[in-house]
């Protein structure tokens, strides 16, 4: 009976082990990857001074792997972030997905797309599309501060 117990135990374990979860601020989607928050700029400001102010911000915590001032496009590099206890885990990536709307940038939008590696013994695994609500929010409430307009 003791044996039967153990070698039960040592399954579920190593089936648990096999399974991973993302974080609690992961949302999957089901279509496109992310949301898209929008930014009024701020009245006055020149477009160069908006892209660098933007790519400044971006650069302190992502690498940058497009640039199109033209188009007023950026896109981070995939970031595999920790997961839980400052673990950096494979399992989880997220970048920024940035653009200006317009010919006279008024508007910039802003989205964070995430990643989770499901690895399951039933389903096999794959890269699972949404976004990471948190991300998203620590992002777009430092860009919104930075280049937002003031509402009244």
């Amino acid at each position: 009976m003791k044996m039967k117990f153990g070698s039960i135990f040592l399954i579920l374990i190593v089936f648990c082990s096999c399974m991973s979860y993302p974080p609690a601020t992961f949302v999957k989607t089901f279509d496109e990857p992310g949301m898209w928050k929008s930014i009024e700029t701020k009245d006055g400001v020149e477009k160069a001074v908006l892209w660098r102010t933007i790519v400044d911000a971006l650069t302190q915590q992502f690498d940058l792997e497009i640039l199109d001032k033209d188009s007023g496009y950026i896109r981070t590099s995939w970031k595999y972030t920790y997961i839980q206890q400052g673990l950096v885990s494979q399992n989880y990536r997220s970048r920024i997905v940035l653009k200006f709307v317009g010919d006279d940038w008024k508007v910039v939008q802003v989205k964070c797309e995430s990643n989770w590696l499901e690895s399951s013994s039933f389903r096999g695994s794959g890269w699972v599309l949404g976004y990471d609500s948190k991300l998203l929010e620590d992002v777009y409430g430092d860009l919104q501060g930075r280049v937002g307009r003031i509402r009244r």
